[in-house]
């Protein structure tokens, strides 16, 4: 009998070294390095974007619970987004994290400012806020719905190899964030950010002009990389912008997206849209330089938009054109868009053409029209929600 205990607990102990065993085999797949960091594009309607980030968050593939989330870094920081313009980063944090992949962030944010003062030496008056590019200095709070409880959710595939460094970056687009008030006063911040791999980043940069070389640089002219699906089941998806920028003083600009081919889309009011066809290669910057026409005396569309009823509801109004860009058959693309959180009548100035108009938002079906604005005349759009 003792015999048999013995053997017993001999191989008791045996089967517990074994799962130890299999428990640190698991955990000895090793770990690498995440590095997360944030860019922006300029915009020309503010003179600052700020943004108040508690941390950032990542979750594996493999897990499928709501507790899942890992802390990359805490942040604790107020950002303006327009100072990270022109390739600048601001760095959210590096962590070592268990090599595997992983297929979400998780960009928290801060309900109140740090102790910094803003662009213009004054404390931050609020956590989240724009300062208008108007010459009036206006400040305007930015309501962050849920922002601050679920934070903002981004799908994007990575793996962390063992001994790696994988490198991400957050470029979120300010222009198509910011939802811009009307009569309610209300401005909210609806981000729009696109995630960025190094690994698969490349380049595209030029000048824009008026002329064929050498011509005059054109200053503020909006320049967008974008995909089109004519296969999309609703409007709104037909045209994805993946990256944007505006023309510096130089007529230069820069812009970084997942290496792919693109329709590289150039429009500033008083000219006619310029649309490309590019195929960027990763870690490499391929040169694109654009020589806008001039274009007849622009016309007006001029947008009412009536019916909101929820607090944090927005609409989107996207003016898009078609054209050939290269590719032997029409496509379509957008030049312009604005976001809006209330009741009102909202213009745009643009050249001669017929525009194809995509209006969609939180609690609507999405609406698309045409209008054939001529020069000096105003074409309206009513838009009931």
């Amino acid at each position: 009998m003792n015999q048999r205990l013995i053997a017993l607990i001999a191989a008791f102990f045996f089967i517990a070294l074994a799962g130890c065993s299999s428990n640190s085999g698991s955990s000895s797949l090793g770990s690498g390095d995440l590095n997360v960091s944030l860019t922006d594009a300029p915009s020309p309607d503010y003179k600052a974007v700020y943004i108040s980030v508690n941390q950032v968050e990542v979750k594996a593939s493999s897990d499928n619970s709501e507790n899942g989330w890992q802390v990359v870094d805490i942040v604790n920081k107020t950002i303006n987004l327009l100072d990270l313009t022109g390739g600048i980063l601001e760095d959210l944090g590096t962590r070592n994290l268990p090599a595997q992949t992983y297929n979400q962030l998780r960009l928290i944010l801060a309900d109140a400012p740090d102790d910094e003062n803003n662009l213009n030496g004054d404390p931050h008056p609020h956590a989240n806020y724009v300062i208008l590019n108007d010459g009036s200095d206006t400040v305007h709070e930015l309501k962050v719905p849920s922002g601050y409880q679920s934070g903002i959710k981004l799908v994007k595939q990575f793996t962390i190899s063992v001994s790696g460094l994988t490198e991400l970056i957050l470029d979120f687009d300010a222009m198509k964030s910011v939802v811009q008030a009307g009569s309610s006063g209300q401005w909210i911040l609806k981000p729009v950010i696109e995630v960025l791999d190094t690994v698969t980043l490349a380049g595209i940069g030029g000048s824009v002009t008026n002329s064929a070389t050498p011509g005059v640089a054109q200053q503020a002219a909006w320049v967008s990389l974008q995909t089109d699906d004519s296969f999309a089941l609703d409007h709104k998806d037909k045209v994805t912008t993946h990256a944007s920028t505006l023309t510096d003083v130089a007529g230069s600009y820069l812009l970084r997206s997942e290496a792919n081919t693109y329709n590289l889309i150039v429009f500033k009011e008083g000219f006619v849209p310029a649309c490309r066809r590019v195929t960027t290669v990763s870690g490499s910057t391929i040169t694109q330089n654009i020589a806008l026409l001039t274009a007849a005396a622009p016309g007006t569309l001029e947008v009412t938009i009536n019916g909101f009823s929820q607090e944090d509801e927005s609409v989107t109004v996207s003016i898009r054109a078609d054209g050939i860009c290269g590719t032997g058959i029409p496509i379509f693309y957008e030049i312009t868009s604005r976001s809006y959180s209330a009741d009102g009548t909202y213009t745009f100035s643009l050249p001669p053409d017929n525009y194809t108009i995509v209006v969609y938002g939180d609690n609507m079906s999405t609406i698309r029209v045409t209008r054939d604005v001529t020069s000096g005349g105003t074409r309206v759009l009513t838009v009931n929600l």
